[in-house]
Parts: structure tokens; C-alpha cells; sequence
């Protein structure tokens, strides 16, 4: 079979324009993880909200990959379209892989929660909010909260809340102290399973109140991640990830090898949390009523959802755009092929 060059595909470049953006619509789809958008306060397509958006999106991400802490806020605007944002990247990150994926997150936040001036957007190497109101002011607020289980532990649940605590309570100071608020560890005690865990605050936070959102952090895992194989703690101030596998880069800043004796009673004044599980049966009933209210759905699932939709639709369509440009290309070499003959007896008439 002899493959035709792209020179004889006149169609070739409107096939590309066409299929391209879809394809391009993938890279955001897989990678928004966990999003939290405004009931209300909505703005128009034409406003000066958005224009004060589009001007955010094209300076904060240049701003926090320029930051030695890849951290950045900003305020555009004037009152009522004034915009309040803030972005920060992990602390194992590099200046060019947080620009980028700050300019992903604004893409991704506009198209999750569309018209709404508060939003937020997670993700494992950053994180993004913006909104109408001033919520940079108040250093103490750790929401929108979110957390991310996984499967259970096969050990006792007395010994995983005292590994958990073990790790977090651990980690709270040495993390508070450093230039980026971040920190890493690993956990080794006796037979217990191994864990690894990151956590990081606001660098804008002064020390005390960077240990104080990871005191919430540490109430809200022990509460909802308690028995948990890994998870997630996410919040506008501060965050926490943990599971049984390393999954930050280089070595852990700090080794754990001693359990805590016990565990202290539970702060009951914990921040109202959305919970995502990690992998969820479609007909699993909705969980009980607790003393928090939490809305539990799956957040993947909906990403997963629309990227097969993509795929499907970008498929088809090149199917179609190939069986386009082959009728095109199969008329135009008829056409030639007349030509030539038709050349080729020209002489032969005045012989």
C-alpha cells in the first residue's frame, strides 16, 4: 500500500484546524481533580469581571513562577468588579511547571464553574481561587475544604489514628518554619505500614497561624480519613496529602520512626468538608447524616464522563475528515488524469 504525501490532501490543514482543539480539550479534562463553585454572584459574558479575569490569567501565573516560594496574589479592578485571587504551586515544583499549570487552572475554572465570580480549583501540584470578595485579608479561613479517601486499612483502627497523628503532628513545625511552609516525610514504625505525606501552608502565613491551619488539617484527617489508606486534605490556606507510596519528588525531609502514645480527643469544631471517595459503586446509598454537613460525590467520575465524549466526537470526526479529504483527493486526480490524457492527444489532432 502506497501512502500519499500531505502535499496531495488539499484538505489536510482544515482537517487539523478542525480536529485540534478538540484534542487540546483533553489536557484539561484529566487533569482538574477538584472544584468548588459559587452558588451565586454571577457575572456577565461581557463584563468587566471577565476582562478583569482574562487580565489575571495572563499575570498571575507568570507572577507565582517568578516568586522563590511559587506562591502569588493578586487584586484587579475596582469595586463591584474587582477580583481577588490566589495561587500556589507544591513545594517540589519547578518556575516553568507552575506557569503552566496556573494557566491550566484558569482555563479549567472558567470552563468548570462558568459566570461564577468565587471559585476555587485543586490539583496535586496547585491550586487556584479567585472571587469577588476579599478573602485574602483573612489568613485564618481554610475553605472551600475538600478531602480525598481511599480504601481502608486491613490493621487496627486504633494504630492507623495514631499514625495518622504521628505523621501530621510531626510534620506541622518543621513545615511552619521553612521558607515555603513545606515539608515532607516518611513514617517507618515497626511492622506498621510505611507512609508518606506531604503538607504545606500559605506562604504568606507567619509561623503560628501556618501550624494552626495544619491543627485543622489534623482535625478534619483524623475525623474523615481515619482507617484510610491515603488521602487528601485540601484547603484555600493550607493542605495535606498522605498514602503508602512515594508520590513527591526527591527524599523526605523528615524520617518518622516513633509512634505517638495515644491520640488527644478530636476538636468537634471542625471545618464543614466536602468529601470525595476515591472509587465509589454507582449505586452506593448516600452515607448517613452526620454532626457536618458533607456532600459526597465523585468527583472523577464527571471528568472520566466528558473525556470519553471528547475521544468519541474527535474519532469520528477524523474518520469523517479523512473520508472527506480522500473523495476530494480521488476527484481532483480524475480531473488530472482527464487533463493529461487530453494533453497527451493535443498533438496527435494537428498530425
Amino acid at each position: 500500500m502506497k501512502f500519499l504525501p500531505s502535499v496531495h490532501l488539499p484538505c489536510h490543514p482544515w482537517m487539523a484546524m478542525v480536529i485540534l482543539p478538540l484534542l487540546l480539550l483533553l489536557v484539561p479534562l484529566a487533569a482538574a481533580q477538584w472544584s468548588s463553585c459559587s452558588k451565586s454572584d454571577d457575572y456577565k459574558s461581557n463584563s468587566t469581571y471577565v476582562a478583569n479575569l482574562s487580565l489575571l490569567s495572563s499575570t498571575l501565573p507568570k507572577k507565582a513562577a517568578s516568586s522563590t516560594t511559587l506562591f502569588a496574589t493578586s487584586i484587579m479592578g475596582n469595586f463591584p468588579d474587582i477580583v481577588y485571587a490566589l495561587t500556589l504551586c507544591r513545594g517540589d515544583s519547578n518556575a516553568s511547571a507552575c506557569e503552566s499549570r496556573v494557566t491550566t487552572a484558569f482555563q479549567d475554572l472558567l470552563r468548570l464553574c462558568p459566570y461564577k465570580k468565587n471559585a476555587a480549583v485543586y490539583y496535586d501540584p496547585c491550586m487556584l481561587k479567585f472571587s469577588n470578595k476579599n478573602f485574602l485579608a483573612t489568613t485564618t479561613v481554610n475553605d472551600p475544604l475538600f478531602i480525598v479517601n481511599t480504601k481502608n486499612f486491613t490493621t487496627n483502627a486504633d494504630i492507623t489514628q495514631r499514625l495518622l497523628f504521628t505523621l501530621i503532628n510531626s510534620m506541622a513545625q518543621l513545615a511552619a518554619n521553612s521558607l515555603r511552609r513545606f515539608t515532607t516525610s516518611r513514617l517507618d514504625v515497626g511492622s506498621s505500614p510505611t507512609l508518606y505525606c506531604l503538607m504545606q501552608c500559605m506562604p504568606d502565613l507567619i509561623p503560628h497561624d501556618c501550624e494552626s491551619c495544619f491543627q485543622d488539617i489534623l482535625n478534619s484527617t483524623l475525623e474523615y480519613l481515619g482507617g484510610k489508606q491515603g488521602g487528601r486534605v485540601l484547603g484555600t490556606r493550607c493542605y495535606m496529602r498522605y498514602e503508602m507510596y512515594p508520590f513527591f519528588q526527591g527524599d523526605p525531609k523528615l524520617r518518622i520512626i516513633n509512634l505517638a502514645p495515644h491520640v488527644p480527643t478530636i476538636n468537634n469544631t471542625t471545618t464543614p468538608a466536602t468529601v470525595y471517595p476515591q472509587s465509589q459503586p454507582p449505586d452506593a446509598a448516600p452515607p448517613p447524616e452526620g454532626k457536618v454537613t458533607v456532600q459526597e460525590h465523585n468527583g472523577r467520575k464527571s471528568h472520566k464522563r466528558a473525556l470519553w465524549i471528547i475521544v468519541v466526537v474527535a474519532t469520528l470526526l477524523s474518520i469523517l475528515m479523512c473520508f472527506i479529504c480522500f473523495i476530494v483527493w480521488k476527484r481532483r486526480k480524475g480531473k488530472v488524469s482527464i487533463n493529461n490524457q487530453a494533453a497527451t492527444n493535443r498533438p496527435e489532432e494537428y498530425a
